[in-house]
């Protein structure tokens, strides 16, 4: 039992000696929006201490209900390329928020890709859907090279023919690499 110990102090106090803030970091970010989910793989390149720039790939899953007789489910598959500063930060206290935007383009696919009329409504076609987003981040450190984040984030696409405006609300995980 004492070896144990031992070797778990030893590994975090190594990781504590060779893990710093890096350049580089990747996340993971299980999301929830209205009427669904969504998942979010993250790669933030920090080109000084306080901004970075951001490139997220974005799945969302979601249902449509124009009435309440017909219902339909719908994804977006999403990139998203920003740039994010910092607006708070307690160094001391391992904690962060960050905001930031940019651009967002994906694609679109509605009922499984097929547009067909149910109960005279006219289901619209798929297609590809472009826009803007903005997010606020929460970023807790667990150790050097790894955080919880929680992200707020906002998405307006101009041309989607389901939902334009979208709200995805999630935690996740963030390791920062040398």
């Amino acid at each position: 039992m004492r070896r144990a110990i031992i070797a778990v102090l030893t590994i975090f106090s190594i990781q504590q000696v060779l893990s710093q803030r890096s350049d580089l970091s990747f996340g993971l970010t299980p999301k929830y929006r209205a009427n669904g989910y969504g998942l979010d793989f993250s790669a933030n390149y920090y080109h000084t201490v306080t901004d970075y720039y951001h490139l997220s790939l974005v799945a969302s899953f979601a249902k449509e209900q124009p009435d309440s007789t017909v219902e339909y489910p719908y994804e977006d598959y999403l990139l998203n390329l920003g740039y994010f500063t910092t607006i708070l930060t307690w160094s001391n206290r391992g904690f962060s928020i960050f905001f930031g935007g940019g651009v967002s383009a994906g694609y679109e696919r509605i009922n499984g890709g097929k547009p067909e009329a149910l109960f005279e409504i006219q289901i619209p076609e798929s297609g590809f859907v472009y826009g803007v987003f903005a997010s606020f981040e929460l970023d807790f450190f667990l150790t050097d090279s790894l955080s919880l984040i929680v992200p707020v984030e906002g998405m307006y696409h101009f041309n989607s023919k389901v939902d334009k405006s979208m709200l995805l609300l999630g935690a996740g995980i963030r390791l920062y690499l040398k």
